[in-house]
């Protein structure tokens, strides 16, 4: 391998972990205590693989869990929130991941 082979090898290498970092960087993510609420609110609504921004439109009476507070609060804390959690479930009932779950 050439001098100028190994200078575009590493080069390209350090453009695929550029583009990894920025990917992350722009990922939808969701905490995992939300999550998991969310999930179990999905799974007990009827109109959950019909619909979904109905579906949370009709969430407030499942609002009477203990961790309602953590919920609102992160809903209210940026109004995007509401966007990520609508990807979310949308993502769950089309069975792909449009949202990463993480700790937090």
């Amino acid at each position: 391998m050439t001098d100028k082979q190994k200078q575009l090898l590493a080069e390209n290498l350090r453009l695929q972990k550029e583009i990894e970092r920025i990917s992350l960087r722009n990922q939808l993510t969701i905490p995992k205590s939300i999550a998991d609420e969310f999930d179990q609110i999905y799974e007990d609504t009827e109109e959950y693989q019909t619909n979904v921004a109905q579906m949370f439109s009709s969430m407030q009476p499942y609002f009477v869990l203990e961790s309602y507070p953590e919920i609102l609060h992160w809903l209210e804390d940026d109004v995007k929130n509401t966007n990520v959690v609508l990807a979310y479930l949308a993502g769950k009932s089309l069975g792909v991941d449009l949202v990463k779950v993480v700790e937090g």
